[in-house]
């Protein structure tokens, strides 16, 4: 598989620009509690968008690596945390939020309280900021360490080839003219050069 490396680097660079501006929109940086409901609605919008095309980008990476081969463990030993520095504190952002290579997302209010509970959904007003920044913060880690992360889509796109999965399709984003020139541009490229670089996805040599 050959393609452009500057893109994906470039993707991300991008990405990281359009997620700074997505900070500074939510003012995530101050972990508000609420935000309006319009500006939340805005902020979710945008990070989807951002989610899709570092999924596309990370993908891009995954299908360059060629794996190690897997080395039989023969026993497991737990392993022994290293002690943090005196004074050191571990920040997290409020609402927990699992952001999965596959897109899908946990939901931020249990269905079963909404049916038993309808009145706790307000139709106007502010809401609750900690699904948007834990977003935000979640995507904000895999754009610190894209390796990492290919790495780990890798290994899972192997063994859903392995399972004999049908070939993932990369469909054009739609809503990519709403984005910044040079990440739109990015966004419209991604889909024929995932497509290019999974072509040999059925080939099982």
């Amino acid at each position: 598989m050959s393609h452009p490396p500057d893109i994906i680097h470039h993707g991300l660079e991008q990405a990281r620009l359009a997620l700074w501006a997505v900070i500074n929109m939510t003012n995530a940086q101050l972990r508000p509690l609420t935000l309006r409901r319009s500006l939340k609605r805005r902020a979710s919008g945008r990070l989807k968008q951002l989610e899709i095309i570092v999924r596309r980008l990370l993908t891009l990476m995954a299908l360059a690596l060629t794996l190690p081969a897997v080395k039989q463990r023969t026993g497991l030993t737990p392993a022994t945390p290293t002690p943090l520095p005196e004074g050191t504190e571990i920040v997290t952002f409020p609402a927990p939020y699992r952001f999965g290579l596959s897109g899908r997302v946990l939901p931020d209010v249990d269905p079963a309280v909404l049916v038993l509970f309808p009145g706790i959904v307000r139709a106007s007003g502010p809401v609750p900021a900690a699904p948007v920044l834990a977003r935000v913060s979640a995507l904000y880690r895999m754009l610190e360490a894209p390796d990492l992360y290919a790495k780990r889509l890798a290994r899972s796109l192997a063994r859903q080839r392995k399972r004999g999965d049908p070939k993932p399709v990369a469909l054009p984003m739609a809503s990519a003219y709403r984005l910044r020139p040079e990440l739109g541009a990015i966004a419209t490229a991604l889909p024929g050069l995932l497509n290019a670089a999974l072509e040999k996805w059925d080939n099982s040599s």
